[in-house]
């Protein structure tokens, strides 16, 4: 039995590629926007967890930021180099490094998030509160499906 052919309009136009569409233009003017402040969107979103969940391990920020354990050390060796983590032992378990902004850190993040939040302004002028409710629901449905498989 043949399966359907996919027509270019179809892939075009489904959901997940709309979704990836918008992921990387969203992204390039993230990155644009924080380029003057001297990150990177990986600092900035380390920062971002950093401030909201101060003492976050290396193990917590590869499952938070989803990148690599290898990726999550080269990253906060640098932003520890550039004075804005402090690392120190866990309490319980001496092997584990707890990750804690620094004033200069703290600074960073506040720039950081004033940037994004004008990156993100943009979505949020572009529909009315309950279009962006609406979205907000779908997108959390669909998030579910993939979460849970």
């Amino acid at each position: 039995m043949d399966s359907p052919s996919i027509q270019p309009d179809d892939t075009m136009n489904s959901p997940a590629h709309i979704v990836k569409v918008l992921y990387i233009m969203i992204r390039r003017e993230i990155e644009t926007a924080l380029r003057p402040l001297g990150l990177t969107p990986q600092q900035g979103q380390a920062l971002h967890a950093l401030s909201y969940s101060p003492g976050l391990t290396n193990t917590e920020l590869e499952h938070q930021l989803m990148i690599e354990k290898s990726s999550v050390t080269s990253l906060m060796n640098g932003m520890e180099k550039k004075g804005w983590v402090t690392r120190r032992s866990h309490p319980e378990d001496a092997r584990m490094r707890q990750n804690e902004l620094t004033e200069a850190g703290q600074q960073m993040h506040q720039a950081a998030h004033a940037a994004v939040e004008e990156v993100k302004q943009r979505s949020r002028n572009a529909l009315t509160s309950e279009e962006l409710e609406q979205l907000h629901g779908l997108l959390s449905k669909l998030n579910a499906v993939y979460r849970s498989s």
